[in-house]
């Protein structure tokens, strides 16, 4: 009895000595020293700035309006329950929110419900230097945010690099974190995203990336149309007599080519170039403090920059800036006037909760066409009688994550947030078979 007293004696008197140091050095230097979360409400607003607050505000309530009718925060039970009951609510708003659920099948109900509760963080990049954490959606002003995260990183002439090298600098500079980390860094930050019309961005994200085979090669060693563009066209093109297309037509995939892609391919297996926002940034799951709109674009980045103290340190040009100029129109016109009006509608169900989300509108691009003719070879389904809106099923059921009672939505957010690391390798290495893939293709390196 004698011997283990004398060891909790000295056990005691170690871990004493221990707190003793502890508060009298800095022995703990490096353990950061928690933040008060971040609210947009606790900034000090310049008299202008009210309205824009309001207007950030409404957009959040929004989002949070169309995950709840759409089954983010509940069970799968009860979403199905919900969506398949007439509704007897006649107001507006609600049925602009489900008016569309009437629509879909009790299948393709569950993949929607499946969808709302992904969440990821890869394209996510933490200046915590600033408390920034910006979501990156290519095609609305990526590239412009991009430039700016890589100047407060310090990188110099910015200019002169070229987009892969870009790209893959912007991820060294601003890595993945942690779960864990995250859980403590994002709270305390300001959070921001922007956000496109869905039908702008993927005729952008076409018109660079697929519509022209030798800017493809000269910018990125041919790596789209190796993985996409020659498979497109080699799925969706026939020619008049017989299966293989004459060698006077173009490589390249039509965009009406590109669009039929899209209808019968799984939203999940897009490219980060043409993948609806909500999947990228899942704003379900992850609260965003602004959600920032190319229409309302500059005015949106300088309230981020001036409440981060980065006026007068970052200068944003907008490359790709939206206008509602004569050309954009008409050269969105000239586009989706190739499909025809079912065409337009499957592709509004592939994306709409970003539609929904947004409060983007269809309807101007069902009115292009005079008198459409129906496509019969592409049917509401995608072509097949099985397929989904939102691809085929999981072979298992989605885990329910979260409780039937509705306000565990409004715990802290990292309550209902996991990082998702099984897809963060497959990311990677997906990536890295994919420039392989190139190279074997097309002879060249790819970037």
């Amino acid at each position: 009895m004698g011997g283990r007293a004398s060891q909790r004696n000295v056990l005691l008197s170690a871990v004493t000595i221990y707190v003793l140091l502890a508060l009298t050095t800095d022995i703990f230097e490096n353990v950061e020293p928690k933040k008060d979360v971040f609210k947009l409400e606790k900034l000090p607003l310049r008299p202008s700035e009210e309205i824009q607050l309001v207007e950030f505000q409404r957009r959040k309530t929004r989002v949070k309006e169309v995950c709840t009718a759409w089954g983010a925060y509940t069970t799968k039970a009860k979403f199905l329950k919900i969506a398949q009951k007439p509704s007897t609510d006649t107001s507006k708003a609600d049925d602009e929110l489900t008016r569309d659920r009437k629509e879909f099948s009790q299948s393709q109900l569950e993949r929607i419900w499946q969808l709302s509760k992904r969440t990821t963080f890869h394209q996510m990049f933490v200046d915590r230097a600033h408390s920034l954490t910006w979501c990156k959606v290519p095609k609305a002003a990526s590239t412009s945010w991009l430039h700016a995260f890589l100047e407060l990183a310090g990188v110099n002439d910015v200019a002169s690099k070229d987009m892969a090298g870009k790209h893959a600098l912007l991820r060294e500079k601003y890595p993945l974190l942690t779960n864990s980390l995250l859980k403590r860094i994002m709270p305390t930050s300001m959070k921001f995203m922007v956000v496109r019309h869905p039908f702008e961005r993927i005729l952008s994200a076409y018109r660079d990336k697929l519509e022209n085979s030798e800017r493809d090669l000269k910018d990125r060693g041919g790596y789209y149309y190796a993985i996409y563009g020659k498979r497109i066209v080699k799925a969706y093109r026939k020619s008049s007599s017989g299966s293989e297309f004459s060698s006077n037509e173009r490589k390249e995939p039509t965009f009406r080519e590109f669009i039929q892609y899209l209808l019968d391919t799984d939203v999940e297996e897009y490219d980060e170039h043409w993948k609806p926002i909500f999947l990228l940034c899942t704003p379900c799951h992850i609260r965003y403090d602004v959600i920032a709109k190319m229409e309302t674009l500059a005015k949106d980045a300088e309230f981020i920059l001036y409440h981060r103290g980065l006026s007068g340190t970052v200068n944003i040009e907008w490359s790709h800036k939206t206008d509602q100029s004569k050309k954009t129109t008409d050269v969105l016109k000239s586009y989706y006037s190739q499909l025809t009006s079912s065409e337009i509608k499957q592709l509004y169900y592939k994306y709409l909760p970003d539609f929904l989300m947004f409060e983007y509108d269809a309807e101007p691009y069902l009115n292009l066409m005079n008198a459409p003719k129906r496509n019969e070879t592409l049917t509401i389904n995608g072509g097949e009688e099985n397929d989904e809106y939102y691809g085929e099923e999981d072979e298992e059921e989605e885990e329910e994550y979260y409780d039937e009672e509705e306000e565990e939505e409004d715990e802290n957010y990292e309550e209902n947030e996991e990082l998702d690391e099984d897809a963060e390798e497959n990311y990677y290495e997906n990536y890295t078979a994919d420039k392989a893939k190139v190279a074997e293709i097309t002879g060249n390196e790819a970037k």
